[in-house]
């Protein structure tokens, strides 16, 4: 298993598994030209930009190769946690 220890410049906390077969939502985005690309978010990631103390935490929302597609701010690891539970349906057991 591919486990990451930095994303988008911020060191990862806790991560979910990366597998093919994991989907844990699918995003859409309009190309210039009006066509749509589909992407499968196949793991999550809890990182801090080391340099902003107290600016809190992200999930970061990753394709298979682990690359961010979309974010979301929180104050807490244990927020991160819980707002990924609400938004994504994963588990304690879901994060390494």
């Amino acid at each position: 298993m591919n486990t990451m220890n930095e994303l988008d410049g911020a060191k990862v906390i806790k991560q979910t598994k990366n597998t093919p077969d994991q989907k844990l939502s699918i995003m859409f985005f309009e190309e210039k030209d009006g066509s749509t690309i589909e992407v499968s978010i196949t793991a999550l990631a809890i990182a801090k930009y080391e340099e902003e103390v107290d600016s809190g935490y992200y999930i970061f929302m990753c394709d298979q190769d682990w690359t961010v597609q979309d974010d979301h701010k929180l104050e807490s690891v244990e927020d991160a946690l819980v707002w990924a539970e609400k938004n994504f349906d994963t588990s304690e057991e879901d994060w390494i």
